[in-house]
């Protein structure tokens, strides 16, 4: 699994959801934290359609942490400010830089992105029931 589609699902997850990953790690672990999840700001970049230019948008509120599990450095940047949600990422990532036994985790991590794909599937479909076509007269 790459790391953006890593990120993209634990961004989309639930804290209690990552929580409970990682707290699995912890019980056959050694996790130190070495940077506390602390607020910070991240530019946005946005490509721009008409020259397909990148620019930044703006800043957006984020959490970072940092740890280490058995040695191995693990870290995540979550937009909003869920310090607990952060940290549990950094511990999946770190426990997931390792070489080590990584199948019950990718499966779980798995489990959740079809989850999160079940959601969206709903929400679209709702949102389909809402969709106006305009025709304009001459056409």
């Amino acid at each position: 699994m790459s790391k953006q589609k890593l990120s993209s699902i634990m961004a989309g997850a639930s804290g209690e959801e990552l929580s409970a990953i990682a707290n699995q790690i912890k019980t056959d672990s050694v996790v130190r934290i070495l940077k506390e999840p602390q607020k910070t700001l991240v530019m946005v970049k946005v490509r721009e359609s008409v020259k397909n230019s990148l620019f930044y948008l703006g800043e957006v509120l984020a959490t970072e942490c940092m740890v280490t599990v058995d040695g191995i450095k693990g870290v995540s940047v979550i937009a909003g400010d869920d310090f607990h949600k952060a940290a549990s990422a950094a511990i999946i990532d770190g426990y997931l830089n390792g070489n080590r036994d990584k199948e019950e985790i990718l499966r779980q991590i798995e489990a959740l992105e079809e989850k999160q794909k079940k959601e969206r599937e709903t929400l679209n479909r709702q949102l389909r029931k809402s969709k106006v076509n305009f025709n304009v007269m001459g056409e």
